[in-house]
């Protein structure tokens, strides 16, 4: 049986998430063509600096790097929210149950959190499914990146 664990990341694993999480937007990219927003541009120094001001997870199966999840904390009077922004597993993986297993490690991780939030594409029925299977709703924030594109909000409460 392989084993998913998560491993945080240091400034040395800039390059690596940058590879994996390139590898695992691109699908999307190609869809969607989201120059400005997709996480398949962003640069090494981008995820450097993405390390530095969050909590970026290395996810693993077994030895090998197949994905990241980046967790960041907004307290606003008392009430913690953490925001997911990006989870991803690359494709050679997806539909192995690796980011299920890796985002119920990473709500026990975070066990202070009130409430959970994270935006994905609307028009991405798999992703919406995903994030709804794991508690997850719809909040109706949208915001319209192109004609065939909108990113839309979610949050789980605790």
């Amino acid at each position: 049986m392989k084993k998913i664990k998560l491993i945080k990341a240091a400034l040395e694993d800039a390059a690596l998430l940058h590879k994996l999480q390139r590898e695992a937007f691109m699908p999307l990219y190609e869809r969607y063509h989201d120059d400005e927003t997709s996480p398949a541009m962003e640069t090494v120094e981008r995820i450097f600096v993405k390390i530095t001001e969050s909590d970026f997870w290395l996810i693993y199966l077994d030895d090998e790097p197949v994905g990241g999840i980046r967790v960041r904390l907004f307290e606003n009077n008392g009430i913690n929210t953490r925001n997911i922004s990006p989870m991803f597993v690359i494709p050679s993986h997806w539909d192995e149950g690796i980011g299920t297993e890796a985002l119920t490690k990473i709500f026990g991780k975070y066990s202070d959190t009130d409430k959970w939030s994270l935006a994905t594409i609307e028009q991405d029925d798999r992703n919406c499914h995903f994030y709804e299977k794991l508690g997850f709703v719809r909040t109706g924030s949208r915001t319209v990146i192109n004609d065939d594109m909108t990113i839309i909000g979610f949050e789980r409460t605790c």
